[in-house]
């Protein structure tokens, strides 16, 4: 018991804490080597500090992470130039921590020979990206991807970002592995290149993203496999295409297992009405649709959890209806006039994020604005960032007010004409994470009654306030929010240096500060630097 509740408590501190945490006693250096560092802990070996932002010699880092006393089991690690793998410190950082590694995150331009060369000291290896800067389709192919690649005998998840040809011309080469997932994000894959990896790992893939030209072709080649038993599907096309409803039903009847399903193209009636029909046990799902006329049908997924949803028109939405299941909402629409019916339908939402395709004319009834909040009281992430609500709309004395949502936790909130009665709404005690963008008006008066009303906030984002927000208010800010650890601040033009010194005399436990286009803040970065090292917790700042 004792062991499982330093575990808990450990993921709680930064991962480059935790090396000098386990220096305390041997007990607790045995919880963070088998349980925290394999589990939790990512280390990302980078070219940039943290908090200076001044370029750092790679050899250096790598130096001085190959004698660390601890391995770390997963890596993500940013290579600047095509130089660095030849250096003998890229070398013996692996040879040092290879073999310990489970997951790795590399972020070049491509595959070369120098950087393969290391791949047959991750024979451990379990998940690998590869992050790739060049969207070019040709390169020279490296002699030594035979070696490299049948080196990952236990590798399971691969995900590429952006195409590495070297990976895709020898996909031949990874046959020894058992893919359980495989990602190809941001290009369009060609099918003649998916085929030879589903051929060979179609019998333990479970998971697969991948974005075509065509969804035609991709449903008919995954439906032409019987063996393959699929949880986690997310495919994407280019649009412009035949309707494809019936290879997609078919593979609904394939895999009726599904947990998570994402079709990234417009899907017709049938194929919408069909998903209760054949995936009895779907757990999240993410559409794009004209409309959905039969509503009815998503109430009919008994174990939906997290339903997005990108529709054109949703007039025809049933408000008895009642989708119980779902916990997790995000709704885009693009039809102006938007039936408030749809946010009766989801009575145990505790995250709701929403979109406002059509920007100022989806809010603009004062009925719909009523209804979400309403809807929505019980909801802990509230997500209207990109919402245009007015004032006037939050403000009606029809409408239920922020104070009345006693479970929010997390609000995201745009208002342009926003003044300081918005603020006298929020009245969150419960409240973790506050984010204002584009709140011109608000001054040092509201800002009073939101760190009174909320006052165990610990993340605080304020954006786009060009004259309201002075000094005075970011004094009272850091003062009163004893818990702040994470303070970001955009475009607000009336600071000046002064805040900074507020930020250094009250904030003994800020771990990320971001300031940004504060044009009143005129310190350089190097002066900036020196002032805030005084804020022994600041572990990420990003000053410009």
């Amino acid at each position: 018991m004792a062991m499982q509740l330093l575990e808990k408590i450990f993921t709680f501190l930064p991962v480059n804490e935790l090396v000098t945490v386990s220096l305390v006693c041997s007990s607790w250096c045995d919880v963070i080597r088998t349980f925290v560092l394999p589990k939790y802990a990512m280390l990302h070996v980078r070219p940039v500090h943290p908090v200076t932002h001044q370029l750092v010699a790679m050899e250096t880092v790598l130096k001085e992470q190959a004698v660390k006393p601890f391995p770390w089991a997963h890596v993500k690690l940013t290579i600047p130039n095509e130089d660095l793998p030849a250096r003998s410190e890229f070398v013996q950082f692996f040879h040092q921590q290879g073999h310990s590694l489970k997951s790795l995150t590399l972020q070049c331009t491509q595959l070369t020979a120098d950087l393969l060369s290391v791949f047959p000291t991750l024979y451990n290896l379990e998940s690998l990206c590869i992050v790739s800067e060049s969207e070019s389709l040709y390169g020279p192919v490296p002699t030594n991807a035979e070696t490299a690649l049948t080196s990952l005998k236990a590798l399971k998840h691969l995900r590429l970002h952006l195409p590495s040809y070297t990976v895709l011309r020898n996909v031949g080469f990874l046959g020894g592995a058992r893919l359980v997932s495989l990602s190809l994000e941001r290009f369009e894959m060609e099918l003649h290149h998916l085929k030879p990896l589903l051929n060979d790992h179609h019998r333990t893939l479970r998971e697969l993203t991948v974005r075509v030209e065509e969804m035609k072709p991709l449903l008919t080649l995954l439906n032409s496999y019987e063996e393959l038993k699929l949880f986690r599907l997310n495919v994407k096309s280019a649009g412009n295409e035949d309707d494809f409803s019936d290879a997609l039903i078919r593979l609904y009847e394939q895999q009726p297992q599904l947990r998570s399903l994402t079709i990234g193209s417009e899907l017709s009636l049938r194929a919408v009405d069909a998903l209760p029909k054949k995936l009895h046990h779907l757990q999240e799902l993410e559409i794009i649709a004209e409309s959905i006329n039969n509503c009815k049908a998503l109430s009919e997924l008994r174990f939906l959890r997290r339903l997005t949803l990108c529709l054109y028109d949703v007039r025809a939405w049933d408000e008895t209806v009642q989708i119980e299941g779902v916990t997790e909402l995000s709704l885009a629409v693009t039809f102006p006039l938007i039936s408030p019916a749809i946010f009766c339908s989801f009575p145990n939402v505790h995250r709701l994020y929403l979109e406002d395709v059509d920007d100022d004319t989806l809010m603009r009834d004062i009925v719909v604005v009523r209804t979400l909040m309403e809807c929505m009281r019980n909801v802990r992430v509230l997500d209207l960032e990109n919402f245009v609500f007015k004032e006037r709309e939050i403000l009606n004395d029809g409408v239920v007010r922020f104070e009345e949502m006693e479970s929010l936790e997390c609000l995201k909130y745009s208002c342009r004409d926003m003044s300081d009665a918005s603020l006298l709404t929020m009245s969150l005690p419960n409240l973790r994470e506050l984010y204002l963008t584009h709140c011109p008006n608000v001054s040092t008066k509201g800002l009073t009654r939101l760190v009174s009303g909320c006052p165990l906030i610990e993340r605080l984002h304020l954006e786009s306030n060009k004259s309201g927000f002075e000094d005075d208010g970011m004094e009272l800010i850091t003062r009163k929010l004893t818990h702040l650890r994470m303070l970001v601040l955009v475009n607000l033009r009336a600071l000046t240096n002064a805040s900074l010194d507020a930020i250094v005399n009250n904030c003994f436990y800020l771990q990320q500060l971001t300031i940004t286009h504060c044009v009143g803040i005129t310190l350089g970065k190097a002066e900036a630097i020196e002032k805030l090292s005084v804020v022994k917790s600041l572990k990420n700042l990003v000053y410009s």
